[in-house]
C-alpha cells in the first residue's frame, strides 16, 4: 500500500539511490552519461541531506518501509506567490504506477494551504510529458529548453 509522508533524515540514503539511478538510467538518454554523472554527484547522501533539510517541504512515497519516490517544494526565488517543485524522482521500476502523480498532488495540496497561486517546475526532457498531463503548461506558452536543458513549466492553482 502506497503511503505519502513527510521526509525524515533516515530516508536520505534510499532517496539518493533513487535519484542517482534515475539520472544514470533515464536522464542520461537525454543529457548524455557524462552530464548525468555530473548531476548525480550533487545527490550523494551528504549533499542531498543538507539540500532536503533546507527545502520548505519534502515528501516521500513509501511501500511498507521502502522509499519508492520523492518530491520537494520550496519558495520561488523570483516571486512571493510562486513555489518551485524540485527533486521529483520515482524508482524506475515503479514509474507509470501513479506514484509521481500522488507526490505532485500532495505538493499541490500543500501549496494551496499556503495560499500559493502558482507552481513552477524545471522539467527534464523526459519528465515534461508527465507534468503536461498533470496540467502544467510551458512557461510563456513556449516549449523551449533553457540554458540547463530543462523545460520551465507552470500551473496556476485554483482556490
Amino acid at each position: 500500500m502506497l503511503k505519502i509522508k513527510e521526509f525524515e533524515t533516515e530516508y536520505t540514503e534510499q532517496i539518493s539511490r533513487i535519484i542517482i539511478r534515475n539520472l544514470l538510467e533515464i536522464n542520461s538518454k537525454d543529457y548524455g552519461i557524462k552530464k548525468a554523472k555530473e548531476m548525480a554527484n550533487n545527490f550523494v547522501v551528504e549533499k542531498l541531506n543538507k539540500m532536503l533539510k533546507n527545502r520548505e517541504k519534502v515528501y516521500v512515497a513509501l511501500e511498507g518501509e521502502e522509499v519508492i519516490g520523492t518530491a520537494g517544494v520550496d519558495k520561488s526565488l523570483y516571486n512571493d506567490n510562486e513555489y518551485c517543485i524540485l527533486t521529483v524522482f520515482v524508482k524506475p521500476e515503479k514509474q507509470k504506477n501513479n506514484v509521481g502523480t500522488k507526490l505532485i498532488n500532495k505538493i499541490e495540496e500543500y501549496a494551496k494551504k499556503q495560499s500559493i497561486k502558482r507552481l513552477i517546475v524545471p522539467a527534464s526532457i523526459t519528465a515534461s510529458d508527465f507534468y503536461y498531463k498533470l496540467g502544467y503548461k510551458y512557461k510563456n506558452g513556449k516549449k523551449e529548453l533553457n540554458e540547463e536543458n530543462m523545460y520551465i513549466m507552470e500551473k496556476d492553482l485554483k482556490k
